[in-house]
């Protein structure tokens, strides 16, 4: 009996002996090929999107460390979003222009019709170029925030310690 065992066990690890279905070659194609395709594929999608309404431009904006949830000043900001020609995101209202500083996260986009949108930290839509915000949060020298983009160098900062939302 021992000896009709041993040809079957033998048999059940057969297959361990054949060569493997994909060789070294094989398996770098594997990987190459997909890696090629979508890297044609993100080439085309670029060539197509570029210069489109679609493509918009990133914008700086001065940031301090307030975060939701944290205490603030009181004294209200507000006014409608605006751009100028360095790019610079203020607030428009009948005193003049207002210089603020956004809650940390908050950034902005320019479109191709040099129209601004103002980004949350969350990446919401908070306001677009023309529309009016309010805030609430402190003022304070524009020296409080040295290295940050946008800053008049004498004039007060409105310093956003607060949600900032639309109005009308």
């Amino acid at each position: 009996m021992p000896e009709q065992d041993a040809p079957e066990t033998e048999a059940g690890y057969a297959h361990w002996d054949q060569k493997p279905a994909l060789g070294r070659l094989g398996m770098i194609l594997a990987v190459v090929i997909p890696v090629l395709i979508a890297a044609a594929g993100f080439g085309v999608v670029t060539l197509i999107s570029e210069g489109t309404d679609t493509a918009a431009t990133a914008i700086k904006v001065p940031t301090n460390s307030w975060k939701p949830g944290q205490s603030g000043g009181s004294e209200t900001i507000q006014g409608t979003l605006a751009v100028n020609a360095q790019r610079c995101v203020y607030l428009k209202n009948p005193s003049g222009e207002l210089w603020p500083v956004w809650p940390g996260g908050f950034r902005a986009r320019l479109d191709a019709n040099g129209k601004v949108s103002l980004y949350d930290g969350k990446d919401h839509l908070v306001a677009r170029d023309g529309e009016s915000v309010q805030a609430t949060g402190i003022f304070t020298t524009p020296a409080n925030f040295a290295g940050e983009p946008c800053l008049p160098a004498n004039e007060q900062v409105a310093v956003v310690q607060s949600e900032v939302t639309r109005i009308g």
